[in-house]
C-alpha cells in the first residue's frame, strides 16, 4: 500500500541544519576558505569571466553577503522543516484523539462500585475519587470487563485492579484488603473483585477509584450514578 506521505519531516533535524548554517557562515567570513574551496571550483587558467568572479568573491563585502545569504538560506529550511513536522504532528494527533460514537459513555451503563460516602472529589492532583467504606465492604466493577492487572502491595495504591471495559474504557480500584479475582478474568458489573481496606498510602478506609477513557483520566463523579450529592459538593471544596 503506498503510503500517503509525499514529504517525511520526521527524517530532518532542524537544529543540525541551523548548526550547519552558522559553521558555513564563520568559514566563508573568517577566510579559512574561499567560496570557490567551499563549492570545490577549480580554475585551470584565467580569463576574463573567471578573473571577474574570482575578484567578487574576493572582495570582502562581497564574501559576507554571500556568507550571510548561504546561512539564512539553510537556517530557513531548518525552520520550514520544523513547522511541517509540528503540522503533521498536529494532524496525527487530532486524528487518533476524535472519538468514535462507539466510545460515548452514559450514565446508564455504568454502576457505582459500592454505596458510600464520598471523602475526596477529582481534580489536579487527584485523578480519582475517594469512597468512605468500613473495611471488608464488598466491590463491583462499574462495568462488565476483564481484568488487565492485578497489583499486591503496601506502597501507593497498595492492593489494585485494573479493568478493560472496553471502547477505551477502563477503571482503577485501590488500597483493597482483598482481591478476590486474577489477571485476564472475564467480570460481570454484578461480580464482587474485591473488599475496602487500607492497603498502601492511606489514613483511613476508602475506595480509591480511577476511570480513564483512551488514556485521559476522567472524573468518575460525572459519570457515575450516585454521587450528585451534597458530599460531592462538600468533596470539592464547594
Amino acid at each position: 500500500m503506498p503510503s500517503s506521505r509525499i514529504f517525511n519531516t520526521n527524517n530532518y533535524n532542524p537544529l543540525g541544519l541551523t548548526l550547519a548554517g552558522f559553521v558555513i557562515y564563520y568559514r566563508l567570513s573568517s577566510k579559512q576558505c574561499s567560496q570557490e574551496d567551499f563549492f570545490m571550483v577549480k580554475r585551470v587558467r584565467s580569463n576574463h569571466v573567471s578573473k571577474f568572479f574570482r575578484h567578487t568573491f574576493e572582495h570582502k563585502l562581497a564574501r559576507k553577503a554571500i556568507s550571510a545569504s548561504l546561512t539564512l538560506l539553510v537556517m530557513g529550511f531548518g525552520l520550514l522543516s520544523t513547522l511541517l513536522a509540528s503540522e503533521t504532528q498536529a494532524t496525527e494527533v487530532a486524528l487518533i484523539s476524535q472519538p468514535g460514537s462507539q466510545q460515548l459513555i452514559t450514565q446508564t451503563t455504568l454502576d457505582k462500585p459500592l454505596d458510600g460516602r464520598l471523602a475526596q472529589g477529582f481534580h489536579g492532583w487527584h485523578r480519582g475519587i475517594d469512597i468512605l467504606d468500613p473495611v471488608g465492604t464488598p466491590i463491583e466493577p462499574i462495568a462488565d470487563g476483564v481484568v488487565s492487572e492485578v497489583s499486591l502491595g503496601r506502597l501507593g495504591w497498595g492492593n489494585t485492579v485494573v479493568i478493560d471495559h472496553g471502547n477505551g474504557l477502563q477503571s482503577r480500584y485501590a488500597h483493597m484488603k482483598e482481591v478476590r479475582v486474577i489477571e485476564g478474568e472475564q467480570l460481570t458489573k454484578d461480580q464482587v473483585l474485591g473488599t475496602v481496606g487500607m492497603t498502601g498510602w492511606t489514613t483511613g478506609p476508602h475506595l480509591h477509584l480511577e476511570i480513564y477513557q483512551n488514556g485521559r483520566a476522567i472524573d468518575p463523579a460525572t459519570i457515575l450514578p450516585a454521587f450528585a450529592s451534597p458530599d460531592y459538593r462538600i468533596a470539592q471544596g464547594k
